[in-house]
C-alpha cells in the first residue's frame, strides 16, 4: 500500500523543523587538524575558529564514521589529549565549534590518531620558568599542551623561586589513577637566575591533585619561603642538593609526576 505526502503534511514538516534549536550555523570547520601519536593519548590541535565558544571532539574507529562525540566536557580553546582511547587501536577524529547558536560543520577531512603503548621510560615533557617573571612557564613535549601543566612564583631579584608541575589528565577525563601510560617525567630548567650560583633546593610532592588545581598552586606559592626554610609548605617535602646554576644561569631538575600528582619545587639563593 502506497502513500502520498500531502501538502498539510509538508508545512506541519516544517514548522517542526523551524521549532527546533538550531544545528548548522555558520561557524566554520576548525582548520589545520592534526593528531599525534603520544604515550597513553592522542593529542590533538587545531586553529581558533572566530566567534566560537567551545568544541567538540568526535571520534570513530572508522574514516567513514559514524562519528560520536567524546563524553567530556566542551574544551574552551583548542587542543585536546584523548586518553580515553585504547593503546594500539587506531581511531579517526573531527572537530566541531560551538557558539550561543548552536554547533558549527564537523571538519571536512578526518585525521588518524593512534595512541602509543608505554615503554620502558617515562614520556618526557619540558618546562621552562624564567625567574625574572618576564614570561610565562612553557612546557613542551609529549602531550605537553594538553597533559602537563605548571605555575611559578617568584622574588623580583630572583632569590626566590617556587615551580609547581602537576599531571592533568585527571582533571579532563576522569580517568582513575594507577594509570602508567599517563604518568609523566619533567625535565625542569628555571632560567634567569644568578649564574655561577648555589641555590637550596627542597622538593614537595602530593598524590592528589586539588579540584582546582591552578588555584590551590597559587595559593601555595604565595608566601615564598626563606633560604633553607621549608617548613611553610603545606606539602611533604624534602631537601635536595644544592643546585648550582650554568654561566647563563640556568638550573635543571628532572621530576617524575605521576598522574595523579603534583611536584613542587623552591629554590632559594644561598
Amino acid at each position: 500500500m502506497f502513500t502520498t505526502r500531502s501538502p498539510r503534511n509538508a508545512e506541519l514538516r516544517a514548522l517542526d523543523r523551524a521549532s527546533r534549536p538550531a544545528q548548522d550555523v555558520t561557524l566554520p570547520p576548525p582548520a589545520a587538524l592534526r593528531a599525534e601519536d603520544g604515550t597513553g593519548h592522542v593529542l590533538l590541535t587545531w586553529e581558533p575558529v572566530p566567534g566560537a565558544r567551545d568544541y567538540v571532539v568526535h571520534r570513530s574507529p572508522f574514516a567513514e564514521g559514524p562519528y560520536e562525540p567524546l563524553p567530556v566536557q566542551p574544551l574552551p580553546r583548542p587542543s585536546y589529549a584523548d586518553t580515553r582511547a585504547e593503546p594500539g587501536r587506531g581511531y579517526w577524529y573531527k572537530i566541531a565549534a560551538l557558539s550561543d547558536d548552536g554547533t558549527g560543520a564537523l571538519t571536512p577531512t578526518p585525521v588518524p590518531g593512534c595512541v602509543k603503548a608505554r615503554g620502558i621510560a617515562l614520556a618526557t615533557v619540558t618546562v621552562t620558568v624564567d625567574a625574572t617573571g618576564t614570561a610565562p612557564p612553557h612546557v613542551t613535549g609529549d602531550g605537553a599542551q594538553a597533559l602537563v601543566r605548571a605555575v611559578a612564583r617568584h622574588t623580583d631579584d630572583g632569590s626566590h623561586v617556587h615551580v609547581v608541575v602537576w599531571n592533568t589528565a585527571a582533571d579532563r577525563t576522569g580517568t582513575s589513577s594507577g594509570s602508567p601510560a599517563l604518568d609523566r617525567t619533567a625535565d625542569l630548567r628555571v632560567t634567569g637566575l644568578a649564574p655561577d650560583t648555589s641555590y637550596a633546593a627542597s622538593l614537595h610532592c602530593s598524590d592528589a591533585v586539588p579540584a582546582d588545581a591552578e588555584t590551590a598552586c597559587g595559593a601555595l606559592s604565595d608566601t615564598l619561603p626563606r633560604a633553607h626554610d621549608t617548613s611553610s609548605s603545606l606539602l611533604p617535602h624534602e631537601p635536595l642538593p644544592p643546585l648550582t646554576t650554568t654561566p647563563d644561569g640556568t638550573a635543571s631538575l628532572s621530576l617524575d609526576v605521576p598522574l595523579p600528582g603534583l611536584r613542587s619545587l623552591r629554590l632559594s639563593r644561598i
